[in-house]
């Protein structure tokens, strides 16, 4: 077994188990007792079997091994049940942990791993990985090094009886881990391949699942049902590859316990001048070579989980090895009062040989509102990402009140933006929870004055369990606009210093529309604001306007300076009803 990968196992498992010393050292304890109790259960059988089969029978000797088997079988149940729910309740422990550690890491890596990465891809690794690292964890204690130490405990105990039946022993458990070793050897890379199979199949699924509108408005299902036949075939063929390798073990496992048996008859006939062999000893050496087969097969298994996880541990720490383009080393506290925002010669582009913005330069003035305009594609949504740090500019720097944001604390920059797309993102929870976050720190009675301050009030009396009634249940249906209300809920909770909006106004009716202009005053009122416009209309609210075309600024200044020069790029819009500008 290549030692790096030991190391990886070992500094996974110190990691994750190390909040767990206590709940370790009694399972260690258990463990020896059950194990100890294993290698006495033969040496029990023998006093019985040499009481019976003497001349005399001793009824005393007979009793009392009795009763001491049948107590030790009894605390041997016990400690079985016992050594199964620590081990249990330590795997889901310590995978629940490693879950939490890479969902959050996942979270905090930038938007080009995102990206680049399928949701599948992230799923399988998070829980599929996770899922099988629980078992492993679960039973690597118990079974793999309970084993190691039962063969070691049935070696110590047959040299005691015997060298040559101690050589005998050690000379078959070396030639059965050599075997083993050579067959995990070949093994190994073969389960690696079965799990990247799985995450492409997972990928495939997903990639289907998400895409079914275009899918069936294409005619598309034949080709993406062939698509999905040929990769789920390439699973198929990876795991069967690997399970062939995988039941050698098992057959050499069966053809090592025979050799062991015939080995030990043999001895005991051809040594029979030099050996004293009683007929207990005899059933007592079979019954160790017999016990010998469990812990080895047991081994066998732990070297299969071991060859998935150590899989799966390339792939967890691939992820871990991941860093975020966004560097946290902000130590500047965020401003408390007012929040002047500034753009200074900024250029970004999503790759290094193409900028979507080129030398953006300007500046918001604490409670101004910026309307910025500009065909799909002109670089509106890539502004706002690089002002909450999504991404960072590849030149140039965005200010606030004189000083780099990446300067601030990034928990700080977020918590004091607030970005509100186009697409709203709800989950299947309460409205509440959908609300807040899942932050239990709100009270309803906040939540619930907010609701009714954007204007959701009469809908969210009409609600059987009001702000208990869950998102997409029959009691709760959303239209586009109430989905709008509530995220502009989800910024009014928060307090932000600049507000963001990605408007979703080309999707409303007119009334609903007028409902969200309503919340969106007051949100705004004495705050930095920016509004990615889809309509023309709704730049009766700014107080300057900003026009990208393919990354740079078309024109920029005051609405009303605009408004009064008729030769303004804004003006002409405004006169043509150009709406296509901005879609």
């Amino acid at each position: 077994m290549p030692m790096p990968k030991v190391k990886e196992i070992t500094s996974l498992l110190q990691k994750y188990l190390s909040p767990y010393v206590k709940q370790v050292i009694f399972l260690a304890v258990i463990l020896i007792s059950y194990n100890v109790l294993q290698v006495l259960f033969p040496q029990i059988l023998r006093i019985y079997v040499e009481a019976v089969s003497a001349p005399s029978l001793d009824v005393k000797v007979l009793l009392y091994s009795s009763i001491i088997y049948i107590g030790m079988s009894v605390i041997f149940r016990a400690l079985y049940i016992l050594l199964q729910k620590i081990s249990q309740e330590l795997a889901w422990a310590t995978t629940n942990n490693l879950r939490i550690d890479m969902t959050r890491h996942c979270i905090n890596l930038d938007m080009t791993f995102h990206n680049r990465k399928k949701t599948g891809d992230m799923i399988e690794r998070i829980d599929g990985d996770a899922s099988t690292l629980s078992e492993f964890f679960s039973t690597f204690i118990h079974y793999f090094i309970g084993s190691f130490f039962l063969v070691l405990g049935i070696l110590v105990a047959v040299f005691i009886e015997g060298w040559v039946y101690g050589l005998l022993f050690l000379a078959f458990i070396m030639i059965a881990l050599t075997a083993f070793y050579f067959v995990r050897k070949i093994a190994s890379p073969l389960w690696k391949k079965v799990r990247e199979s799985t995450t492409a199949l997972f990928g495939s699924i997903e990639e289907s699942i998400s895409g079914l509108e275009d899918i069936r408005g294409n005619g598309a299902e034949p080709f993406i049902m062939k698509r999905f036949h040929e990769v789920s075939q390439i699973n198929f063929k990876d795991k069967n590859k690997a399970m062939i390798y995988s039941r050698i073990y098992y057959i050499i496992n069966v053809l090592m316990g025979a050799m062991i048996n015939l080995g030990i008859l043999m001895i005991s006939y051809y040594f029979a001048g030099y050996l004293t062999t009683s007929s207990g000893t005899l059933y007592m050496l079979l019954t160790y070579g017999t016990n010998l087969l469990r812990p080895l097969r047991l081994i066998l298994w732990q070297l299969e989980q071991l060859q998935n996880s150590m899989a799966n541990i390339d792939r967890v720490n691939e992820y871990f090895s991941l860093e975020s383009k966004i560097v946290d080393k902000g130590t500047k506290a965020f401003p408390v009062e007012e929040v002047n925002l500034s753009f200074e010669n900024v250029n970004f582009g999503y790759s290094e040989d193409a900028f979507v913005l080129k030398g953006v330069s300007f500046s918001i003035p604490h409670g101004r509102t910026l309307g910025l305009i500009g065909r799909t594609g002109s670089g509106k949504t890539t502004l706002a990402r690089l002002l909450f740090r999504l991404y960072d500019p590849n030149e140039g720097a965005i200010k606030i009140n004189g000083i780099d944001i990446r300067n601030f604390k990034l928990k700080e920059l977020r918590a004091n933006v607030s970005y509100i797309t186009q697409e709203v993102e709800l989950f299947k929870a309460s409205i509440k929870d959908n609300v807040t976050f899942f932050n239990k720190n709100y009270s309803e009675k906040k939540v619930e004055a907010i609701v009714n301050e954007v204007g959701l009030g009469s809908w969210l009396e009409q609600l059987p369990k009001g702000l208990e009634t869950e998102i997409y249940s029959e009691d709760c249906g959303l239209s586009a606009g109430e989905e709008q209300l509530l995220a502009l809920s989800r910024a009014f909770l928060k307090n932000p210093k600049i507000v963001i909006l990605d408007e979703a106004s080309s999707r409303l009716d007119p009334a609903t529309e007028q409902q969200i202009d309503l919340a969106l005053e007051k949100l705004l009122l004495g705050r930095t604001g920016i509004i990615i416009a889809h309509r023309l209309s709704t730049l009766h609210k700014v107080d300057d306007i900003l026009i990208l075309s393919k990354g740079e600024i078309l024109e920029y200044g005051p609405r009303e300076e605009l408004l009064r020069n008729p030769n303004s790029h804004f003006s002409r819009l405004l006169q043509k009803g150009a709406e296509e500008i901005l879609i």
